[in-house]
């Protein structure tokens, strides 16, 4: 069976209303978001269908599994101030000096010929932490219920674009905007990215 092709799922905005008690937040870098494929090869594609070729994240092979992984493709840190260094750096791919990107993985969506989408969020999550990603590619940290808001106010002051919220048994809904996840930006993104950005890829 070959890797099917998932769409993204994409998150709502806000946070919801009341205590966080069954979500989970995750640090929002500032990157390019991508899934990547391990068939015997590694492929990365971006959210708007473009295929990389990223020799750093080549040794996921040796992992020895069949995988769809989901995340961000981050320059230096995934800080507001890295984000513009990765299409340059994606654009000088075939030179051998260029800075090396990273893949910051946040879900898992299938796994040796089976797909784990229907999984609810915090089976996915364990089996993303149980592949041992290490090197160029490593699993976003996760913080539960209240702790979350002291993960954003950590992110104002390191310079992060934000947090994702995940509500708890939620599945991975392909393509859709979900209020299951929810993006919750920092002040200081949002005033420095206003005028300055794109649209995102």
């Amino acid at each position: 069976m070959r890797p099917p092709d998932i769409a993204p799922m994409l998150a709502g905005y806000g946070a919801p209303a009341g205590a966080l008690d069954g979500w989970s937040a995750e640090p929002k870098l500032d990157g390019w978001r991508a899934h990547v494929t391990i068939d015997h090869a590694v492929t990365v594609r971006t959210r708007g269908g473009h295929d990389l070729e990223l020799p750093e994240l080549a040794p996921l092979a040796d992992l020895g599994l069949r995988l769809i992984i989901d995340g961000e493709l981050v320059g230096g840190a995934g800080r507001m101030s890295d984000f513009y260094g990765v299409a340059p750096t994606v654009s000088m791919r075939r030179r051998t000096n260029r800075p090396r990107l990273s893949f910051a993985a946040f879900d898992v969506l299938w796994i040796d010929g089976s797909l784990t989408t229907g999984l609810p969020y915090e089976q996915r999550r364990q089996l993303l932490e149980q592949l041992g990603l290490d090197g160029a590619a490593s699993v976003v940290p996760r913080w539960v219920g209240e702790d979350a808001q002291a993960l954003l106010d950590a992110c104002e002051m390191l310079d992060v674009e934000g947090v994702v919220l995940k509500r708890h048994g939620s599945t991975y809904t392909p393509g859709r905007r979900t209020t299951s996840w929810r993006k919750v930006k920092c002040s200081a993104w949002r005033e420095v990215h206003s005028s300055r950005r794109g649209p995102r890829r």
